[in-house]
């Protein structure tokens, strides 16, 4: 495994042919379709490419010829900020959840006072017609909150375990790092 930088690319293809070596006798031979398959199998975040910054990290996918210079295995340091950046985005998406959460809990809790408001009593009195409409959102405004809920937690538990996952792999990398640097040759325990 490889690890390029995004070089300000605005597309998967352009940043696929930046990285494919020209095929020669003694390369094995790769559509540029396979690379850019490659590439978002490796890299989903690459589905928003143009909302990338530039440096990026980009995981280059093994097996194919790669142009000299545009990509390098990963070192330790690079592996730790990845580790790093990973966490923090981790750390970010938990915000952002938490947030939404709060702002669904809002715009429930004011519908339902909307929907309970003389405003709204009289609206139906003058349009009877909107009293079903307002029964069904009456009903959802309570029902979704609930469905949010559940939906918010499968989602907490996922990131949980990615989070843990993550973790588990950075102290491995830093016990490794030890290791290597203190001269030792065993090999670490989790």
């Amino acid at each position: 495994m490889n690890i390029a930088e995004l070089e300000g690319e605005k597309t998967v293809k352009t940043l696929a042919k930046r990285l494919l070596a020209e095929p020669t006798k003694d390369t094995p031979k790769t559509t540029q379709a396979e690379m850019e398959a490659a590439l978002l199998r490796l890299n989903p975040q690459l589905s928003q490419i143009g909302d990338l910054e530039k440096g990026a990290p980009i995981v280059v996918p093994d097996g194919f010829a790669l142009a000299p210079d545009e990509s390098a295995a990963p070192t330790r340091a690079l592996t730790d900020e990845l580790l790093r950046q990973a966490e923090s985005t981790l750390a970010s998406l938990r915000t952002v959840i938490q947030q939404r959460t709060e702002q669904f809990s809002a715009q429930s809790n004011q519908v339902q006072a909307w929907l309970k408001s003389q405003q709204a009593k009289d609206l139906v009195k003058e349009t009877p017609e909107l009293k079903a409409v307002f029964t069904d959102a009456a009903t959802a405004a309570k029902v979704l909150p609930k469905e949010q809920d559940a939906t918010i937690t499968a989602e907490t538990k996922a990131l949980d375990k990615v989070a843990a996952e993550v973790k588990v792999f950075r102290t491995t990398n830093l016990t490794t790092s030890a290791t290597i640097r203190s001269g030792g040759i065993t090999k670490p325990t989790s």
